[in-house]
């Protein structure tokens, strides 16, 4: 975040900047009914040590939370951790006896490459897909560079924070390429991860090739309405540090806020608790989010007017 929120952000000149009340989000139905509805933690952007502060507490209040209601799943959307010092952040995770899921964030690999951090989550693939509960889910990896000569390279050791912006946050044309394999053979309505956005972003000149994943959504939907696949339904983002929503082709697209800074002013401004979600998904088409709401510890009125300090305070529910 440091490299790159150096701007005053306007606030109401961007699509979605904030949930609605009682908003539930209409998704494709699954025919597979007979599954139960879905309910998954979700966290993003921890950013444990990242200016040297630890988020212990912030991860063991989201994990009682998690242990206390349940849910099917959890997942973290990247920038979570560094691969030493993190010994009771992984502690704190792992008290969730069921699936637990990862994505890459690029601040993930600013002391390490991505092997290493793979190998302390226990992640064995950087993009991958499943099935639970009538859903198709996906994780996507945005974290490559684009060289001079077109070519693409990994984020390692913090290489991505001298690059200019218009040269981050790439997918391999190897990834793409099953992305659409794995979208054309998807038999459920489709829930997308991602760590950087691709959609509803101020950050417009480092989205890196948004444009070919965002027309890989475009092309699966239209032939899955030929073919019967499912469809794209919603796309989740970090990145940001924001709480935004829009809609486009009919999928719905989500930026999920830090749990835990605003970077501003070339310096973060803290949140008192922390911030996280629990999403709640119904094979008979429904999608809802319940959010947390906080408050800065120490900032400015200027920057607590800029900046939410929410993931939709509205606490959706399903109908």
């Amino acid at each position: 975040m440091k490299h790159r929120r150096q701007f005053i952000k306007m606030i109401g000149l961007t699509i979605g900047t904030s949930f609605f009340a009682d908003k539930i989000f209409a998704i494709p139905s699954s025919h597979y009914y007979i599954k139960k509805p879905l309910r998954i933690g979700f966290i993003t952007d921890l950013h444990h040590l990242q200016f040297g502060q630890s988020e212990d507490m912030r991860m063991k209040i989201f994990m009682d939370e998690v242990v206390k209601t349940s849910p099917d799943f959890i997942i973290q959307c990247g920038d979570f951790c560094r691969p030493k010092g993190s010994e009771n952040i992984m502690k704190e995770w792992n008290r969730f006896n069921g699936p637990k899921y990862h994505v890459l964030g690029n601040h993930d690999m600013d002391v390490c490459n991505k092997e290493t951090i793979m190998k302390l989550w226990g992640m064995e693939k950087r993009y991958y897909s499943f099935d639970q509960n009538g859903f198709h889910f996906v994780i996507i990896d945005r974290n490559f560079l684009k060289q001079d000569d077109g070519n693409l390279v990994d984020y390692n050791t913090d290489n991505f924070g001298p690059a200019p912006s218009p040269k981050r946050n790439f997918s391999d044309k190897e990834q793409l390429e099953w992305l659409k394999q794995d979208l054309e053979s998807a038999k459920y309505p489709v829930i997308v991860f991602m760590h950087q956005p691709v959609f509803i972003t101020d950050f417009y000149n480092e989205i890196g090739n948004a444009d070919e994943i965002l027309q890989i959504f475009d092309d699966a939907n239209f032939n899955a309405t030929k073919n019967g696949s499912g469809k794209v339904a919603a796309v989740f983002m970090g990145h940001d540090h924001d709480d935004r929503y829009g809609e486009r082709n009919g999928v719905h697209y989500f930026i999920i806020n830090s749990s835990t800074y605003v970077y501003a002013d070339g310096q973060p401004f803290y949140f008192e608790e922390p911030l996280y979600a629990f999403i709640n998904l119904d094979p008979k088409g429904t999608l809802s989010i319940e959010g947390k709401n906080t408050k800065y510890k120490n900032a400015p009125d200027s920057i607590a007017a800029k900046f939410p300090t929410k993931i939709s305070d509205h606490h959706l529910k399903i109908s």
